[in-house]
């Protein structure tokens, strides 16, 4: 061993440990890399892992949301130092687990086919149809191809041996390629020569296989098929991965309620009309894809997808019912049904398992209560699992009882002692209980398997990891290539290239929509913000009555901005209190820190529209204020505060600029940040010139305007003067040069209004068209000095009347782009059937 950080590194005796062997020696693949992680040490290893948090942080990577929003549950935490695998030893798993998946498809086609495994015997009916997995709705629906288990997956895990064991199967709607995927990329970021020198197997000609037998999946009437993702939702505890498989594949991102099924066949809502889906890759639960077959109180799924299913015109991968598959039930008989099917026995065995169904199972199970993990075989809410040897006497004979009344939903597993990988804890690197799962694909009659996978290692030492899982880290799987790798391009391809037709839907749109506007809110509220403090420093006393009035005003139009009523107090300690809310409390309506929320919730559900690099922006904006973990901040951190979300702010308004191509996405993004950019200009200018003040305070009204609507500098430059009124008002709302004008947002609106997608009208104008000709036309007609006129009372009327107009108007656009292009369909409400009265266990026969 060598001298330094793998000197501390102790195995826990008599347990296989994968990086050093039983005398202390570095294992092969470990030869190069044991040696530079030594050579960095504790403390580079420590900031090492501090930039792969950082960079999870900037991609928005996280998971188990639970609080219910978007973006706000438990960061996925990853440990950089990756766990290796020898060119030997991942050719041993590979087969099996290719092996395992053929096995596993043979099953399911004949579970929802001729179904001779039941008829023979080899499968027990009640330990099929008792499952909750299995839904007879989904009887001899079949999609192209041999192959109807697409994607699937294994957790593995070593026992002290080093002998490897299934521990579970996936088929449901497998989890963790897109984080495998994520660790990689944050991996080799981290530890980038490491990465280089080590020849670690490649991903992406899994994920190039992967869109394969999406295609091999279609319709075969499908010359091009459509392709989309289906998620339950932003808050979904994977979210991060559907949006992240979406954009890295190049489909669509849907929810159920984005689907609808129309004579047979599934459409997308897309902006004014329908586009055909062929193929749907699902990361929604199978009874929840159909509230009108499967699960009437279901809110997730598309009414009329099973049926849909059954015509053939659509293919949904995996396919519906093959949650069936993850019967823990299943694993004892596997063997003896690989016999069967394959001719060849299993070459990974799964842990020893016993199920109470079969008699010698149920005395195995209850004569050793005290010494299994005891599982229910469906994964409903509920079923959760047992550690025999955890029970109180009285918890045992409960568990016993209810094995004896429905022993066929029981299994029994032995208790299994894992290997050790190293771990990147406080104290260098520590041995951890870890469990990897492999992912499969279907490709060239069989399976490919991702040369690699997801490690999930234990936080503490000892435990029962295997069986609670539910506190871990997780760790990139890096396949050592005993040659140079092959690096076939994915992109070249000869023959004639096809661009697939572009679609978004109607709820991705309105996301868009409200994006643009919720930045837009949060930078006009920043901004006056900042001058509100900015003038509060200037005039700290009240001595200056010009000062305080300034103040006063723009404490006035802050509170109308945001919708502070009844406005601020005239105490000090108030204002600041009030202001530090208006910052930073996501919970008060119109703060920013609310708007920043908002924003984030647009955001997660388009994700696969948006940049890579948005997230590095909205990651900072969340550290900043939306963090649980950051203590609340005084008014002395206040400024730094607002600065840093200011300048993050600005850099996602360049980067929507100048890092997304200017789609129909980025259209209805925009044309929410014209719309709200013009309002809020509007706003704040009637809120504080419809009326007059003294010369010097209206001097200092009108500069701080201008520096809350960044025009000071070219105002000054332009007029060389001080300030009046009618020149303020035509740069901020007539000028068209001026991005921060009002003339310039409607313009720019104008243009987006016309190019997003729309029903072909015969020429006439749509209404948001109408609204904003007309909005335009009364800019251009208008009349800048009798605005700046003052009635006895030193108020200006024509002023006040004009900017009303102006608000109306605008308001109006963004209801017709409402009205016009965003779906907001009825609430569902279940539809009982008869067979809801009874229990849940109610089994009908196929």
């Amino acid at each position: 061993m060598p001298i330094g950080l793998l000197a501390g590194y102790q195995p826990v005796p008599a347990v296989h440990d994968e990086m050093v062997d039983g005398t202390g020696r570095l294992r092969e693949q470990w030869a190069h890399i044991g040696p530079v992680l030594d050579g960095l040490g504790r403390h580079q290893l420590t900031q090492r892992r501090a930039e792969a948090a950082r960079l999870l942080a900037n991609d928005g990577v996280d998971y188990q949301r639970a609080s219910g929003e978007p973006g706000t549950g438990q960061r996925w935490e990853l440990d950089p130092v990756p766990l290796l695998l020898g060119s030997a030893q991942w050719a041993e798993v590979e087969r099996g687990v290719i092996q395992r998946a053929e096995l596993l498809n043979l099953v399911l086609t004949d579970i929802y086919g001729p179904r001779r495994l039941l008829s023979s015997g080899l499968l027990p009916p009640e330990l099929v149809f008792g499952h909750p997995g299995f839904h007879r709705e989904a009887d001899q629906i079949r999609i192209p191809g041999s192959q109807q288990l697409v994607a699937c997956a294994a957790d593995l895990g070593r026992d002290a041996s080093g002998r490897w064991w299934v521990l579970s199967d996936r088929s449901q709607t497998p989890s963790g390629f897109g984080y495998a995927l994520e660790n990689r990329l944050v991996v080799s970021r981290v530890f980038p020569s490491m990465h280089r020198d080590a020849q670690v197997h490649r991903l992406a000609p899994f994920f190039r296989t992967l869109r394969s037998a999406l295609r091999a999946a279609a319709p075969p009437a499908a010359d091009e098929p459509r392709i989309v993702v289906l998620t339950p939702g932003p808050w979904s505890e994977t979210a991060f991965e559907h949006a992240f498989l979406a954009s890295y594949l190049g489909y669509s991102l849907v929810e159920g309620a984005d689907l609808t099924v129309r004579d047979g066949r599934v459409w997308l809502r897309s902006l004014g009309q329908l586009e055909p889906v062929d193929v749907i890759l699902r990361r929604v639960d199978s009874s929840y894809c159909d509230p009108l077959e499967l699960r009437s109180e279901s809110l997730l799924g598309v009414p009329g997808l099973v049926e849909a299913c059954r015509v053939g015109s659509v293919s949904v991968v995996n396919t519906l019912g093959s949650g069936v598959l993850e019967n823990p039930g299943l694993l004892p008989l596997l063997p003896r049904l690989c016999e069967r099917l394959l001719g060849q026995p299993l070459r990974l065995p799964s842990v020893p398992t016993w199920w109470c169904g079969e008699p010698d199972g149920r005395r195995q199970v209850l004569a050793r209560l005290d010494n299994l993990v005891v599982k229910s075989i469906g994964r409903e809410p509920g079923a959760e699992t047992k550690l025999g040897w955890e029970l109180s006497v009285a918890e045992r004979d409960e568990l016993r009882r209810r094995i004896e009344a429905r022993p066929h939903c029981w299994v029994g597993q032995e208790r299994l002692e894992l290997a050790t990988v190293p771990a990147l804890t406080d104290a260098g690197l520590t041995p951890r209980h870890a469990v990897t799962r492999a992912f499969l694909v279907a490709g060239h009659d069989s399976y490919v398997a991702m040369p690699g996978g997801l490690a999930s290692v234990a936080t503490t030492a000892g435990g029962e990891f295997i069986a609670k899982r539910d506190a871990s880290v997780y760790k990139d799987i890096w396949v050592i290539a005993s040659e140079p790798e092959d690096l076939a391009g994915f992109w070249l391809r000869t023959g004639r290239p096809v661009a697939s037709a572009e679609a978004m839907s109607s709820r991705a749109a309105e996301n868009m929509f409200w994006l643009g506007r919720y930045a837009e809110r949060a930078e006009s509220v920043g901004r006056l913000l900042r001058v509100v403090s900015d003038r509060r420093n200037d005039f700290p006393d009240g001595v200056n009555p010009a000062g305080t009035a300034c103040l006063r005003s723009l404490l006035g139009a802050l509170a109308q901005l945001t919708g502070t009523h009844p406005g601020f107090q005239p105490d000090d300690s108030d204002i600041s209190g009030a202001l530090l809310d208006l910052l930073t409390d996501s919970s008060r309506t119109g703060s920013l820190a609310y708007a920043v929320r908002r924003m984030r919730d647009a955001a997660y559900p388009v994700r696969d529209q948006l940049s890579g690099d948005t997230w590095m922006v909205l990651g900072a904006l969340e550290r900043e204020l939306l963090d649980p973990a950051v203590p609340a901040r005084g008014a002395a951190l206040a400024s730094s505060t607002l600065s840093r979300v200011l300048t993050s702010l600005l850099a996602l308004s360049g980067l929507s600029g100048e890092s997304m191509v200017h789609d129909q996405g980025w259209r209805f993004m925009n044309a929410g940040r014209r719309l709200e950019r013009a309002l809020q200009i509007c706003a704040l200018l009637r809120s504080t010139v419809t009326v007059a003040h003294d010369t010097a305070t209206d001097s200092l009204l009108l500069e701080s305007l201008l520096t809350s609507a960044e025009s000071i500098i070219t105002y000054r430059r332009r007029y060389r003067s001080h300030a009046q009124l009618d020149t303020v008002l035509d740069l901020l709302l007539l000028d068209p040069e001026n991005p921060r004008s009002v003339g310039y947002q409607v313009d720019r609106l104008s243009e987006d209004v016309a190019a997003i997608a729309r029903p072909d009208g015969g020429g006439r104008l749509t209404e948001p068209e109408r609204l904003v000709l007309e909005t335009s036309t009364a800019l251009r007609l208008t009349d800048l000095p009798p605005l700046a006129e003052t009635d006895p009372t030193g108020a200006r009327p024509a002023a006040a009347a004009f900017l009303d107009r102006l608000t109306g108007l605008l308001e109006r656009t963004g209801d017709a782009l409402d009205d016009a292009h965003f779906t907001h369909l009825l609430p569902q409400h279940p539809m009982p059937t008869p067979a809801d009265a009874g229990t849940a266990t109610h089994l009908r026969p196929v």
